[in-house]
């Protein structure tokens, strides 16, 4: 059953921007595109009126090797992370939000990395792996969250 409190919209129009566009790619493929299967499984998510797709995750296309502009992907993921409800131990792996997020850190990271249900688990287990990207992605949760964390606090 689909989350009525997920954005749709906001979340096709921000994984959209991350987008190099036909004039890059000469034409779309969304099959092997990071940011085309986002796009795809937000779709199919939406359409179905649910917010898990089986076995989505497993069809990340991580052989993408196109060059993603770090800024719009690194707020991308920011303003997913406000959309993920910190779910913790109920964390699951076919989540929309987790597809597309890890999908993004495919184009931004090379792999994408295990989420332990927490944003802010998140951020420590980014900084393990990268702490100049964890502080540009934390910027950008907070650009679109109200609480606005302190990057100390995580």
């Amino acid at each position: 059953m689909l989350n009525k409190s997920i954005d749709f919209n906001a979340l096709i129009t921000h994984v959209g921007e991350c987008c190099l566009s036909e004039k890059v790619c000469g034409k779309c493929d969304k099959d092997n595109c990071l940011i085309g299967y986002c796009e795809q499984s937000l779709l199919k998510a939406f359409k179905s009126n649910d917010e898990y797709i089986d076995d989505g995750i497993e069809h990340i296309p991580v052989s993408d090797t196109r060059l993603y502009d770090e800024e719009k992907v690194t707020d991308a993921i920011g303003f997913i992370l406000n959309e993920c409800k910190n779910c913790q131990l109920y964390h699951d792996e076919d989540c929309i939000i987790n597809i597309i997020r890890s999908s993004l850190e495919v184009a931004l990271l090379g792999d994408y990395m295990d989420y332990k249900g927490s944003s802010l688990i998140y951020f420590k287990d980014l900084e393990s792996k990268d702490k100049e990207i964890s502080q540009k992605v934390f910027s950008a949760f907070n650009k679109y969250n109200k609480t606005n964390l302190s990057y100390e606090g995580v």
